[in-house]
């Protein structure tokens, strides 16, 4: 599901496109995880499935998003956790590769007779860490599935060498996010001519 073979990091972009869209790739294979994320895509995927599966196939590649939810019942079908009768709040986020950036908490709620519940923290030394494990799997799960020296393999080392994560979080989470926009402006940006 991630290639029998891979000639170009296009073919890593589609991968990772596949496993977004719920789509199977061009051998007919549906990619059902990726080394990042060994589960199927949690329900409030969808809410951003769309954008997520654009930056992917342009190669800002996501191995970590939730969509800005403000204030939805602690029951709602796709975001809702904790107790009945409170609300969750998160900010829009996308761990992708590229910059590094300062990550902060991002998900909280608010319940009847409790104190604000954070359920997602990501602090810089959590971040740091979390970090090296997540490009060690660009070579443990992945490139050892090819022969030494194979293109693929060398396509996937490349990519371990030469990307970044970066975690980008949208504070104003009351607001539509601002994070496409973001992503869409980096594109335009490393896809303009350069000047002379």
């Amino acid at each position: 599901m991630w290639g029998e073979e891979l000639t170009s990091e296009e073919s890593v972009f589609e991968v990772f496109r596949c496993y977004i869209a719920g789509e199977p790739n061009k051998e007919g294979h549906k990619v059902t995880c990726l080394p990042w994320n060994d589960e199927p895509l949690a329900p409030e995927t969808n809410l951003m499935k769309e954008e997520l599966a654009k930056v992917n196939r342009r190669g800002i590649l996501t191995i970590n998003s939730q969509p800005n939810i403000n204030g939805k019942p602690s029951t709602d079908p796709i975001v809702g956790w904790g107790p009945d009768g409170g609300y969750v709040f998160q900010k829009g986020e996308n761990i992708t590769n590229a910059h590094e950036m300062q990550p902060n908490a991002v998900t909280w709620g608010i319940f009847p007779g409790r104190e604000i519940i954070q359920a997602t923290v990501v602090d810089p030394v959590s971040f740091m860490y979390w970090k090296d494990e997540a490009f060690a799997l660009w070579i443990e799960q992945w490139a050892k599935l090819y022969e030494e020296e194979s293109p693929s393999r060398m396509i996937l080392q490349y990519m371990h060498d030469n990307y970044y994560l970066v975690n980008l979080v949208d504070n104003d989470f009351p607001l539509d996010s601002c994070l496409w926009q973001v992503l869409e402006d980096v594109h335009t940006l490393l896809n303009c001519p350069a000047e002379p």
